[in-house]
C-alpha cells in the first residue's frame, strides 16, 4: 500500500507555513513542534508525531486521514485565506547595448528633448508587477459576473498588459536576483507622497485604488454592449407603460367628462393616482436598467522582474525635470513614462513647465501671450481674458488697477470700455474662398453664348489661315521640396496621428492632431512659431475620417512641396512602430458617441467665437 503523499504535504507544507518544526519523517513519522498559539487554536498538544498510513501507527502517534478533525481544520483555515503569491522571474538578462539610444528612438516629445546625465550609469534594479484579481458584477435587470486580472506596474503606477509577461514569462518561487537591489515604487520622486519601500501595505493600497480606477477603461467594450442593451430595454418598457397609462387616463377623463357632481371628486382621484403610479412605475424601470458595477478583489500575485535602469533629463527652455528609464529584457522593449495627470503610460508626452509629463489630452490651454505649456494639474496657472476670451497664464497676463479684470496685452485697458464692463471682441471667421474666385468660377460655369453663323465663319477663317509654327510652352519647374519625407504615426493608445516632417534624418516640424470634446485638435510645433495657423485649429469630424485625415496631411505636405510618394506610415503597437501601406485612424476616433460628442462640442464653439 502507497502512502497518499498529497495529504503529507498539505498538512506538513501548512504547518511550516504557521511557523512549525518539521523534522524529516523517520519510519513514516513526522515529528512536529507547534507555536503554543497555533495548537491552543487546534485544540491539540504542540509536540505532535504525525502518520498518514495505518500500517505506521504506535504508540503517541496521530494517525491523520482524510476526513480526520485536524485535517479538516486545516482545510477550513485554508479555505478562509486569499491565493496571494510571489513570484520571480529568472529567465532573463537585463543587459542592453546603447541603451540611451533606444530611449531617444522610443519616446516623442513636441515641446522638450532628452539629454543624458554626465556620470550616470545603468543600473540592474528588482521591479515588480502587481497582478490583481477582480471579481467584477454587474447588475442591473440581472446580476452576471466575471473575473478581471489587473496588471499594474508598481514602480511607474500604471496599468500594463498581461499577455506578453504571462506568455513569455517563466514564474519561480526562488529569486535568482536576491542580491539585486529593488527599485523604488511609484510616488517615492523628491516630494512626493510615498517614502516606503514598494511592498508595503500603504503603496500595494495607493495601487489598488489605481487598478480599480482602471477596471471602467478595460471593460469599456463589455460596458459599452451591455449599456446599448439596456437602453434598449429601458426604451421598450418606458413605451409600453406609457401607452398602457394613456390608455387609462383616456378612459377615465371621457367617463369625467360625463359624471355626475357626485362621482367627479372619485374620477378625479383615480386620475391622480393613475399619474402617481405611472411616475412610480417608471422610476423602478428606470431603477431596474441602471447599470451598478461591483469590485471585489480575490486575490493578488506580485511578480518580480529585473530590469536596467537608466537617468536621463528631460529639458526644455523653461523646465527641467529627471526621469528614471527602464528597459524590459522580458519584452525587449523600453517601459513607457507615467502622465502625471491621469497616471497611464505614454509614449507621446508634453513637459509641463511646472515639471510635469502629460498626455495632449491632459494639457490646459496654451498661453497666447508667451506659448508656455501646462497641464491640467496646473490649469490654476491659465485664465482668459476678459475682452478676448482667450487663455492667458499669470506669467503674461496683464491685470487692471481700476477694475481687477485680466486680460491680454493686446487688450489692456478695455476692460471696462463700456460702462464698467469689457468690450467683447467677436472672432472673424477666416473666408477661404474669396469674392474674385467665386466670381471667376462663375464666369467658368456660365455658358458660352455666341451666333451659329459667326461661329461658321470663324471656322472658314481658320481653315483658310495657313498653319502656324507650334511654340513650345515654357517649362516651370515645380519647386524644390523643402523636406525628405514624412513620417506619420497612428497610435491607437494615445489615440493621436502624428507626422514628422524630416530633412537628412533631423526634424524640421512635428505635427499632431488629437480628438477632443470639441472636434479634431491639430498642434504644430515648426520653423513658424506662434506665427503657424495650423496651431490651435479645431476641425469637425466629418463621416470620412481617413479621407479628411489625408487631406489634412496634403496640406501638410504642401507647405514644404512634398509629393504624396514621400509619406511613410506606422501604427504603434505594444510601444514599437510597425510599417503600414496607408494611414490607420485610430479606433477611439470611431466610437459613435466619441464622434457625436466631438460635433456638439465644435458647434458650440462655433456659435460661441461667432
Amino acid at each position: 500500500m502507497t502512502q497518499d503523499t498529497s495529504l503529507s504535504e498539505l498538512v506538513l507544507g501548512y504547518c511550516r507555513q504557521v511557523g512549525a518544526l518539521v523534522e524529516p519523517p523517520a519510519y513514516g513519522v513526522s515529528e512536529t513542534l507547534l507555536p503554543d498559539e497555533v495548537a491552543a487554536r487546534w485544540g491539540v498538544a504542540p509536540i505532535q508525531r504525525f502518520v498518514f498510513e495505518s500500517a505506521n501507527q504506535g504508540q503517541n502517534t496521530t494517525y491523520l486521514h482524510y476526513g480526520h478533525a485536524l485535517v479538516e481544520t486545516i482545510v477550513d483555515e485554508l479555505r478562509g485565506q486569499r491565493a496571494d503569491g510571489q513570484f520571480f522571474i529568472n529567465n532573463v538578462r537585463p543587459e542592453k547595448p546603447a541603451l540611451f539610444a533606444a530611449i531617444e528612438k522610443t519616446f516623442s516629445l513636441p515641446n522638450a528633448k532628452i539629454f543624458p546625465i554626465p556620470m550616470a550609469k545603468e543600473q540592474a534594479r528588482l521591479h515588480h508587477y502587481v497582478r490583481f484579481n477582480f471579481k467584477v458584477g454587474l447588475i442591473a435587470d440581472e446580476k452576471r459576473e466575471l473575473i478581471l486580472p489587473m496588471w499594474m506596474d508598481l514602480q511607474n503606477g500604471y496599468p500594463v498588459p498581461g499577455a506578453d509577461i504571462e506568455r513569455l514569462g517563466i514564474l519561480d518561487l526562488d529569486n535568482d536576483y536576491a542580491q539585486t537591489p529593488p527599485a523604488p515604487a511609484f510616488g517615492t520622486a523628491p516630494g512626493g507622497w510615498n517614502e516606503e519601500p514598494p511592498l508595503t501595505p500603504k503603496t500595494l493600497a495607493a495601487l489598488l485604488e489605481r487598478a480599480r480606477q482602471a477596471v471602467t477603461g478595460e471593460l469599456g467594450e463589455t460596458l459599452s454592449h451591455l449599456q446599448k442593451r439596456l437602453a434598449r430595454f429601458l426604451e421598450l418598457d418606458r413605451a409600453r407603460l406609457n401607452d398602457y397609462y394613456a390608455d387609462l387616463l383616456k378612459d377615465a377623463e371621457r367617463r369625467l367628462k360625463k359624471a355626475d357632481e357626485d362621482r367627479r371628486p372619485a374620477l378625479e382621484a383615480k386620475i391622480a393616482a393613475i399619474v402617481a403610479e405611472r411616475e412610480s412605475k417608471l422610476a423602478d424601470v428606470e431603477q431596474k436598467y441602471h447599470l451598478r458595477v461591483q469590485l471585489e478583489l480575490v486575490s493578488l500575485a506580485v511578480i518580480a522582474l529585473p530590469k536596467l535602469d537608466l537617468t536621463v533629463e528631460i529639458r526644455k527652455r523653461t523646465s527641467t525635470i529627471k526621469r528614471t528609464v527602464g528597459w524590459n529584457p522580458l519584452l525587449h522593449v523600453v517601459d513607457p513614462l507615467a502622465c502625471d495627470v491621469c497616471n497611464h503610460s505614454g509614449t507621446t508626452l508634453h513637459l509641463c513647465d511646472n515639471g510635469h509629463l502629460a498626455h495632449t489630452d491632459c494639457l490646459a490651454p496654451q498661453c497666447v501671450e508667451c506659448k508656455r505649456t501646462f497641464c491640467q494639474k496646473c490649469a490654476h496657472e491659465v485664465t482668459t481674458c476678459a475682452v478676448c476670451d482667450r487663455p492667458i497664464c499669470v506669467h503674461s497676463l496683464t491685470r487692471c488697477a481700476e477694475c481687477k479684470r485680466v486680460t491680454c496685452s493686446d487688450h489692456a485697458g478695455e476692460c471696462h470700455a463700456l460702462g464698467g464692463e469689457p468690450r467683447k471682441i467677436v472672432s472673424e471667421k477666416k473666408t477661404e474662398i474669396t469674392e474674385s474666385a467665386l466670381g471667376s468660377a462663375q464666369r467658368d460655369a456660365s455658358p458660352k453664348t455666341g451666333s451659329a453663323p459667326q461661329d461658321a465663319a470663324r471656322k472658314f477663317v481658320k481653315r483658310e489661315l495657313p498653319k502656324a509654327r507650334a511654340v513650345p510652352k515654357k517649362f516651370i519647374a515645380p519647386p524644390k521640396p523643402l523636406a525628405d519625407y514624412v513620417e506619420v504615426y497612428a497610435d491607437p493608445s494615445e489615440g493621436t496621428i502624428t507626422a514628422y516632417m524630416m530633412r537628412r534624418q533631423h526634424e524640421l516640424a512635428v505635427r499632431w492632431w488629437s480628438m477632443t470634446e470639441e472636434g479634431i485638435l491639430a498642434n504644430c510645433q515648426c520653423e513658424k512659431t506662434w506665427q503657424c495657423e495650423s496651431n490651435g485649429m479645431v476641425y469637425r469630424p466629418s463621416d470620412d475620417l481617413e479621407r479628411q485625415m489625408n487631406y489634412l496631411l496634403g496640406l501638410f505636405r504642401e507647405e514644404y512641396h512634398l509629393p504624396d510618394k514621400k509619406t511613410r506610415y506606422f501604427q504603434i503597437r505594444l510601444g514599437k512602430p510597425f510599417d503600414e501601406k496607408k494611414l490607420k485612424i485610430p479606433a477611439s476616433w470611431r466610437d459613435e458617441a466619441t464622434l457625436e460628442r466631438a460635433r456638439q462640442g465644435f458647434e458650440r464653439l462655433r456659435k460661441k467665437r461667432s
